[in-house]
């Protein structure tokens, strides 16, 4: 089983105007109304490509109902622990595709809720793979500092894989400890390595570096310039895939390359193919304004390049 672990869930809702004016009133054109964060992301990207999954996190109040009705509508089982206070709303503002994020720091959680958590994890197994994403919600007695390790820490006692799409003052700790795969960004090679990357073959030795840690596999993306993936074996290189389709989303490719890989990675255990569908998943998220059925993913597959690099 794969278990996605989203401690801080939301609901997101995306406004579109013609035109932002700070400090005046502004009229919105579009909206919708989707259940949000990274982790979650993952859990819908496996169910299109018809692997088995299980959402697991916070969820509390209208919110987290919202959150697990629409998990539930689309064949994951959502199994959250329930808490007192409510989950986050953020809002997603789009201004000729361009993109203003306010994000909510989201409810506290109780060491109560924290320990059931945690006992919930005891219940994996050797063989299952937990994905860790997003961003930490306050919690009581500073437990959010070391609330990750402490999640892995469960996997590695059971036998499970582990993958870690979390902020970068988390991942460090997290690479040390073997994980099946992380996948940084641009911005978090930056601030984990104290760097400035002028180039995209810069992150070269980063990935290297992630693997020598301890990771399996790593991807970094940078943007609309593709992305590399790295294994013990070598380094391979994506550039955007190129078709007539506008890019109108970027939200949540980073969860959909991970849904991807991973998804296939379990299924078939052939990291290029994997890194295939990856790149597949996340190309065709940006042109969607969700996530992209198991057709539109297919569509893309046969327009991924992937390039040897070392």
């Amino acid at each position: 089983m794969i278990y996605t672990v989203t401690l801080n869930p939301s609901i997101d809702l995306y406004v579109e105007v013609d035109k932002l004016h700070p400090g005046y009133n502004n009229n919105i054109k579009t909206e919708r109304t989707l259940p949000g964060g990274k982790a979650i992301n993952v859990s819908r990207i496996l169910s299109q490509i018809r692997i088995p999954t299980t959402a697991t996190g916070f969820t509390g109040g209208y919110q987290g109902l919202f959150i697990k009705d629409w998990l539930s509508k689309e064949d994951i089982l959502a199994d959250f622990v329930d808490i007192k206070e409510n989950n986050r709303i953020n809002i997603k503002i789009f201004e000729d595709l361009e993109e203003t994020v306010i994000n909510f720091q989201g409810p506290t959680i109780s060491s109560e809720e924290v320990e059931e958590l945690l006992y919930y994890l005891s219940r994996v197994r050797e063989g299952d793979t937990i994905i860790f994403g997003g961003s930490v919600p306050p919690m009581e007695n500073g437990e959010d500092s070391d609330i990750y390790d402490r999640m892995v820490e469960i996997a590695k006692a059971n036998g499970a894989y582990f993958v870690a799409d979390v902020p970068s003052q988390y991942l460090l700790n997290m690479v040390k400890r073997g994980p099946l795969l992380v996948k940084p960004n641009g911005e978090d090679i930056e601030a984990i390595f104290n760097v400035k990357i002028e180039d995209k073959m810069d992150y070269i030795p980063y990935g290297k570096e992630l693997i020598k840690m301890g990771a399996k596999y790593v991807i970094i993306s940078y943007g609309s310039e593709g992305s590399m993936f790295f294994t013990n074996d070598g380094v391979y290189a994506a550039a955007p895939v190129e078709d007539d389709s506008e890019i109108i989303n970027t939200v949540a490719c980073r969860d959909a390359m991970i849904g991807g890989f991973i998804g296939t990675i379990v299924r078939d255990n052939d990291p290029i193919e994997s890194y295939m569908v990856a790149v597949a998943a996340a190309s065709a998220t940006a042109r969607v304004l969700d996530l992209p059925t198991r057709d539109q993913i297919i569509d893309i597959l046969p327009l991924v390049d992937i390039e040897i690099i070392e």
